[in-house]
């Protein structure tokens, strides 16, 4: 079958290939839950608060010495809540050790190092947030 066309006008046997697009490699598992882990510390420490509220960064006591922690539960520095996110963290990886302890019951000596060391932890940061809420409720000066 003869095309309608006139035989001057050449159709081209060209064949145009779709574009491959390579999609993005996703991050390692490892990095997405850190990312996630900071996120959700980042949020628990009321830094969500300090950035909005916007206090000073160090707020001064009466004779110019500068505070810390600031008393009361409705005000809060912004150094406060990274430290506050920080003992969470701390916390956090503590309980994570004394889970992986149980991993090596048959090495009992590297089970008690790790077991000691994630009591440690837990209970550093639980000293620490224990201190923040003392000061926050002013039972402690």
């Amino acid at each position: 079958m003869k095309p309608w066309w006139p035989n001057i006008i050449i159709k081209p046997k060209v064949r145009l290939a779709r574009p491959r697009f390579k999609s993005l490699s996703r991050p390692p598992d490892f990095i997405l839950f850190g990312l996630l882990m900071i996120a959700v510390f980042f949020v628990l420490g009321g830094n969500i608060y300090s950035l909005v509220k916007t206090p000073p960064a160090i707020a001064g006591g009466p004779d110019g010495s500068p505070i810390l922690i600031a008393p009361g539960i409705d005000y809060q520095l912004g150094m406060e809540g990274i430290v506050a996110s920080v003992a969470m963290l701390t916390g956090t990886i503590g309980l994570g050790i004394i889970y992986y302890s149980s991993k090596y019951v048959f090495q009992p000596t590297y089970a008690t190092r790790l077991l000691i060391l994630g009591i440690i932890m837990s209970g550093v940061a639980f000293l620490i947030l224990g201190y923040f809420f003392g000061v926050k409720l002013r039972l402690f000066q």
